[in-house]
Parts: structure tokens; sequence; C-alpha cells
């Protein structure tokens, strides 16, 4: 997804790149397009409400999305998230809208086998890459993303959020630190049969600083205290494939230590990172982290075993457990870190849907 920090360094970070789906059997993705920016740049519509509380934004406009529309649950359901969460709100952008809607058009004339690619020539082309078709909407990007999830059933918007909570790369859409969204969700009709398809696109543009909680903050999906929580992810069903050895893993949980005054130099030590049930022992999961320190800084062990993973958020860190979880079950999560040179030492809660 997007990795920011202010407005002089946007268009130097790298998107996450991923695609596929998280489970379910659905198809997801979060594009890897590299950042976009215009000599000349005009301002999205409409203009993004004052960030609060440490650059977090916490109210935003009313959308003019149709009650009852697909666009409008998808919108509540990530800013939902992303307010428990404590990522902050993203605004509706009806640039980011029409470069969405576009590329559902394209998918829905040309099929889903491109995904995330367009083709010029083809019914619908707009651009070859998200970042061109938000640019050719209108929208001056300094950094954007892209996601995709499509799913076979008529109306299952509540699902595309879902399924991108519930995975190691696409969950980035709720940590990005971007300020605007457009939504095209719909039901389509591909040689495959009727289905839901949901495209998002997150941009935070030239005129904007992208948006972080302050110095101390810790941001966690599932987040404390968070009930049906699904106990199984289909990894396999995700591209590229996390632990690609597991044919099936438990609810991945992630952590961002991404703040506003971290720095992407500044290293961070993971001394303890465990998921237990509630009168047990700790479960097995392998821990991911982007240890390169391309897309942010050097993370380290002070004792768990790390797996390098490129795809990954570099300020952030998920554990996936290597077997599906228990339905019903609270959870507890331990997580010791140093930190710019604290140490962070936190745990919460969640509890897992029923069988």
């Amino acid at each position: 997804m997007v990795k920011s920090r202010s407005l002089a360094s946007l268009v130097l970070l790298s998107l996450l790149a991923a695609c596929g789906g998280g489970g379910g059997g659905g198809s997801q993705v979060v594009a890897t397009n590299p950042p976009v920016s215009n000599p000349t740049p005009t301002p999205p519509t409409p203009t993004p409400p004052s960030p609060t509380d440490g650059n977090i934004v916490t109210t935003v406009p009313a959308p003019t999305y149709l009650p009852g529309s697909g666009n409008l649950n998808v919108f509540n359901a990530i800013n939902a998230l992303r307010g428990k969460i404590g990522s902050g709100l993203l605004a509706q952008s009806l640039q980011l809208d029409k470069s969405a809607d576009a590329h559902w058009s394209y998918i829905n004339q040309n099929g889903i086998q491109e995904v995330h690619g367009e083709t010029a020539g083809k019914p619908g082309f707009t651009g070859v890459r998200a970042g061109d078709r938000i640019a050719a909407a209108g929208y001056n990007a300094a950094v954007s993303g892209e996601a995709i999830y499509s799913t076979n059933g008529a109306d299952k918007y509540a699902s595309c959020v879902g399924e991108w909570a519930n995975s190691v790369y696409h969950v980035a859409l709720l940590f990005a630190s971007t300020i605007d969204i457009g939504v095209s969700a719909n039901n389509f009709t591909p040689a495959s049969g009727q289905s839901t398809l949901c495209v998002v696109d997150i941009a935070t543009s030239t005129t904007q600083s992208g948006q972080l909680p302050g110095a101390g903050s810790i941001r966690a999906y599932p987040y404390a205290n968070q009930v049906d929580v699904p106990y199984v992810f289909f990894n396999r069903t995700e591209t590229p494939t996390p632990v690609p050895d597991l044919t099936e893993a438990g609810t991945p949980v992630t952590v961002s230590f991404e703040t506003r005054s971290l720095a992407v130099t500044t290293p961070i030590a993971i001394s303890q990172f465990t998921l237990t049930p509630a009168g047990g022992t700790a479960v097995e999961a392998r821990i991911l982290v982007n240890k390169g320190g391309k897309l942010g800084p050097v993370i380290a062990t002070n004792g768990p075993a790390l797996t390098d993973d490129q795809q990954l958020l570099g300020f952030a860190a998920t554990l996936v457990p290597v077997q599906r979880l228990k339905p019903g079950t609270v959870y507890n999560v331990s997580l010791i870190a140093v930190v710019d040179g604290k140490t962070i030492d936190k745990t919460w809660s969640f509890t897992t849907a029923a069988q």
C-alpha cells in the first residue's frame, strides 16, 4: 500500500506490491504503482478535512454515494475499521471515484484476468497502471494505491473489506497514511457468472501530507476487543502468496510501528510477538517483516525468529499462525519491541467467530 512521511518524501517511497485474494475463494489486490507526481498540481475534490489529534483525521464530510449502495457499504466499512485501528478516516474524492469507476468498467468489459493492468486499445482503457488512471481522472497523486476484490454471488460488498482485512498484504489498506479514497463496488457479469467486484483507489495528493499517529503509538489488526474475527486465512488465494509452504493458516495479526515522528533510519527490534489462546500456550507462527529497510526502518530481532518478506510495509510486522485458529476463542497478543530507543510492551485480546 502506501508509505508516506512528509510531503517532501512522499515521492521517494514505494507502494506495496500484492495481488490475489486473502480468503474465501475471491480475488483481492493492492496495486504496485510508482508514485505519480505532476509539475502543476491541482487539489482533489472535495477539499479534504484538516487532520486533528496528532495528524489523524477523525471526521470527514458525508460521502455522496447512494444509500444502500455498494459504494457506501465499502466506504463505511473501510473507515469503520480504520477508526478502530487508529489509522484515521479517508475522505471521498470524486476524482478517485472516477478512476475506480473507469477500472471497474474496464474489468466488466474485458474480464478479471488483467486485474490492475489495462491494455491500450481495449474497451474502456484509461491507463496501464492504477497511477496512470488516477492521473487521467485529474487527481495529482504523490502516492497512490489500489485494492480490488471479486467474489461469486450478489451484494457481498461487506466481504470486500473483510477479505482485505483478513490477509497479510492487503490489510495495508487499513494502515495506509493516505487521505482520500474513491470506490466503485457493483455487481457485474463475467463469463464465469454473476459476481461482486469492488475497486478502491486511495491516494494523497501533492498538496497534502499523509496522516499518522503520534509518537509511541502502535496500531494493530485484529484490534483490541474485536469479536467475530475469522479463524482461518486461505493464504494461497493471496498473490504473492505469503508463507507459501502452508496450505492454509490462522488469522494474521499485523502491527504497525509507523508514527508521524519515527524516522525511516530508526531501527526497530522485536523481543516478543506471540498469540496465545486463553488458558493455553502460544500458537506456532511465522513472524514476517521487511528486513531490508527499503520501505522503512531495519527491523531486527532480540529473540524471536523473523522471516524476511519484501512485500510487507516497512514499518509493519505480521504474525501468521501455521494452523487455523480455534473458533469462538479468546486470543491474547503480546508484543514487546524497542522502537526509537524506547521499549513498547503491549498486550490485547480478540475473539474468533463461532464455527
